[in-house]
């Protein structure tokens, strides 16, 4: 294999390793890396974190004629299952996971990666629920009362799950609908 070859194969993996050899006396060796399939995905937890309870953080903290209220006057269930405040925010956090779920498996040549990366996004939410309830309302077992001993815990991970899938699976479909249809035209 020769080094146009290699220099080829990672330029499409998008991960490079570019090694520079002594030479001369005073230089050193310089790894540098390209993290471009890491640093889609770290993008779009960056995204998902401040963005999925950014807007129900928004919807949330003000009452029906759109008054900020106080934290302690707010319902606490919301921080954990934040379904129930989709209408008040018309869906906006479930639409950008959704769009966040595609762009990561859409933008993946294998898949299966885009779909890994996107389901850990899931636990990440609901860590990220419990952690604001902590920060709002105190440190309590709360959070894992409604998440895991309550029917509504389990819809909204049911509901995660299936937005995280929906996204992934229509990224995969429309990535491979893309690529048969160069591969038609070529």
């Amino acid at each position: 294999m020769t080094e146009e070859e290699i220099e080829v194969r990672t330029r499409k993996k998008r991960i490079s390793f570019r090694k520079t050899e002594k030479i001369e006396e005073g230089k050193q060796k310089k790894i540098s890396i390209d993290f471009g399939r890491q640093g889609g995905i770290f993008l779009g937890y960056a995204i998902i974190i401040l963005g999925f309870y950014g807007i129900v953080a928004n919807t949330v903290m003000t009452d029906r004629f759109d008054e900020w209220i106080p934290v302690a006057a707010m319902n606490r269930t919301l921080v954990i299952w934040p379904y129930l405040s989709s209408f008040r925010n018309f869906f906006l956090p479930f639409l950008l996971l959704f769009i966040v779920c595609f762009a990561l498996t859409y933008k993946e040549d294998i898949p299966a990666y885009g779909i890994k990366a996107s389901l850990w996004l899931v636990p990440i939410i609901i860590a990220q629920g419990f952690i604001f309830y902590w920060a709002m309302f105190g440190f309590s077992l709360e959070p894992f009362i409604l998440q895991f001993l309550n029917l509504e815990g389990y819809v909204n991970i049911l509901l995660l799950s299936l937005m995280v899938l929906n996204g992934s699976f229509l990224g995969m479909y429309l990535k491979k609908l893309v690529v048969t249809r160069k591969e038609k035209t070529n």
